[in-house]
């Protein structure tokens, strides 16, 4: 697909938290095989605990025991105040335990299928993780610093963006064939051009560049749903772009269709599924669930056209819901 050659159907993946193991090497590592071989996903998206950055720079976390909660607890954020941005420094990753657990991870999937299946690994862009560690999910704080304190905000972007780097390095050292690389910040909803332009472009791109011919799988999540700016992320230097197509919305002219996509880039597509509502049905109807996926199937491959296409959620799959289910979008696949 990468190459535009031909293939013999069109991709499949997905991916979930795994809140009971994702911190604990081995168990992370038996149960990311373990669910890419149930479901035949072509490609492992390493589910790395959304909070792995944050816990890396010393946040206090109360980690929950809830297998159908990703989220722990923050007791404190590593950033909080102007001073926090201006005082945070470069972490070796070599030396961090937090990012050592997540090389560790790498480096098992990476050998377990030593090239037969593209692993990449998940990286927040540099804004996305000082939001991250400053309120995780919640936006409003980080735009509040970008507005007050620019200065301060671009010290800790550099910061964050040459750990980053950093950690690319041992990710490809272990093998890694690219990354999920994720941006919080692709709404209008929350930033405008001038704002991209400032605070996302240079650093995201700084942060492909450097992976640049050292991989060859690299997808871009387009983190949120409504009104995304996607003419701003279309030249992005990555071969695949992942977004939520199809989620609830009750405004649908507000989402961004897969034929909204093709239009601005001949990059590989990889959606369709809307991962909240697709696979509950009030029965557990497994037919219904299937023809339901179907339907988002052979509409997906009617809008991209050209079928370089990866059949996917368009965010992480639920927790709620048995993942015998997920099992439905490789029957679906093979049958059409």
């Amino acid at each position: 697909m990468v190459e535009k050659k031909p293939f013999d159907r069109v991709g499949l993946s997905g991916w979930l938290h795994m809140p009971m193991v994702d911190r604990h090497v081995k168990d992370f590592t038996k149960a990311t095989i373990d669910f890419t071989e149930n479901n035949h996903w072509d490609f492992i998206k390493l589910m790395s605990n959304g909070h792995y950055f944050a816990e890396a720079y010393g946040a206090e976390i109360e980690w929950l025991n809830d297998p159908q909660e990703w989220s722990g607890k923050f007791i404190k954020y590593p950033i909080e105040t102007k001073d926090d941005l201006l005082n945070l420094k470069q972490i070796d990753p070599k030396t961090n335990p937090v990012f050592q657990r997540e090389i560790a991870i790498a480096k098992n999937i990476c050998e377990y299928y030593n090239g037969e299946k593209p692993v990449i690994a998940t990286i927040f862009t540099p804004l996305t993780w000082i939001q991250e560690m400053m309120c995780s999910t919640v936006p409003e704080p980080a735009m509040k610093m970008m507005k007050e304190e620019p200065n301060a905000v671009h010290h800790a972007l550099q910061v964050l963006l040459e750990t980053n780097l950093a950690l690319l390095d041992e990710f490809i050292k272990v093998g890694i064939d690219g990354i999920f690389l994720s941006t919080q910040y692709g709404t209008s909803n929350l930033i405008d051009k001038a704002g991209l332009d400032t605070f996302c472009h240079p650093y995201d791109l700084a942060l492909l560049d450097y992976v640049k011919g050292r991989t060859w799988f690299n997808m871009l999540h387009i983190h949120y749903h409504e009104n995304l700016m996607i003419e701003e992320f279309a030249d992005y230097p990555v071969q695949a772009i992942n977004w939520e197509n199809c989620t609830r919305c009750e405004d649908h002219t507000k989402l961004t269709s897969i034929a909204d996509m093709r239009c601005v880039t001949d990059k590989v597509l990889i959606g369709g599924i809307d991962q909240h509502t697709d696979f509950i049905t009030l029965t557990n109807d497994r037919d219904e669930v299937k023809e339901r996926l179907r339907r988002r199937l052979l509409t997906a491959l009617d809008e991209c056209k050209d079928n370089r296409f990866i059949f996917a959620p368009g965010c992480a799959m639920p927790l709620t819901v048995d993942r015998y289910l997920f099992t439905l979008m490789y029957e679906v696949v093979c049958e059409e």
